[in-house]
């Protein structure tokens, strides 16, 4: 008679057992990343693939593009802001995916001549001000609880990091013009989430991924120095642990999270 199943799945025998019997059956073809040329060609295709999906699956949304939330503050003589979240990371990733918001970091001081810029460029959006974001949705998308999409994030800065990516950690894309946090602020800025107890594991789990990606495509090469300092904005011990989370990236090791 077979032995039961352990009850404990993070058993080392359990974990050796299924070890042996997935290597004993063939192995997929894992398709190698592709990686874009540059940060203009990846959000390119992210936006496409955003693009796409409202057309064919959400006919009555608006289009919302980074490219056109970066255009439109430019336009509205807002200067210093960075494109944050996944809109401002994809160029360092292989493998550029989508999502549906856009979200920019401005500071306190800006964000009156921001909000002004969006609604004169989309100005059926539903505003609503939080303490640290100015939230646009979209009134024709509603979601799986009937309320409106956010489709713009306008964010503001909740703390050291955030202040010191604005004045510090700003660079300019030379080919699509967009202002984008700096590889060691990219890294610092997903792992400030990774770590959070506010986030919701789903979504911890896709920013694991994320810094993954951000660091195998950079084949671990980064600014230790600079990072740590970023990490230590995030709370007194992160410069360390971005450290250590670096290393796991490298090795193919699960993060502490």
């Amino acid at each position: 008679m077979a032995d039961p199943a352990p009850s404990d799945f993070t058993d080392p025998a359990f974990l050796a057992a299924r070890e042996a019997a997935m290597r004993a059956m063939p192995a997929p073809p894992d398709a190698p990343p592709w990686r874009p040329p540059s940060y203009a060609d990846a959000l390119r295709i992210s936006e496409k693939i955003t693009s796409d999906y409202r057309e064919l699956h959400r006919p009555d949304s608006m289009d919302v593009k980074p490219s056109e939330v970066c255009a439109a503050l430019q336009q509205g003589g807002v200067k210093n802001w960075v494109l944050m979240g996944l809109h401002g990371y994809v160029g360092y990733m292989s493998d550029p995916r989508a999502t549906q918001d856009v979200d920019v970091l401005v500071p306190y001081s800006q964000k009156k001549k921001a909000v002004k810029a969006i609604l004169q460029r989309w100005p059926t959006l539903i505003v609503g001000e939080m303490e640290f974001v100015v939230r646009f949705r979209d009134p024709d998308d509603l979601d799986e609880k009937d309320q409106p999409k956010v489709v713009i994030d306008l964010m503001l800065p909740w703390g050291k990091l955030h202040e010191f990516v604005l004045q510090n950690h700003v660079l300019v894309d030379p080919k699509s013009g967009h202002q984008i946090p700096s590889f060691e602020a990219a890294l610092a800025c997903k792992y400030a989430p990774m770590v959070s107890p506010y986030r919701q594991f789903e979504r911890k789990a896709q920013d694991a991924a994320d810094f993954r990606k951000m660091i195998k495509f950079h084949n671990g090469v980064v600014d230790r120095d600079m990072l740590r300092q970023l990490g230590n904005m995030v709370w007194e011990n992160g410069g360390e642990e971005i450290l250590s989370f670096v290393d796991l990236a490298m090795t193919d090791k699960q993060f502490p999270l």
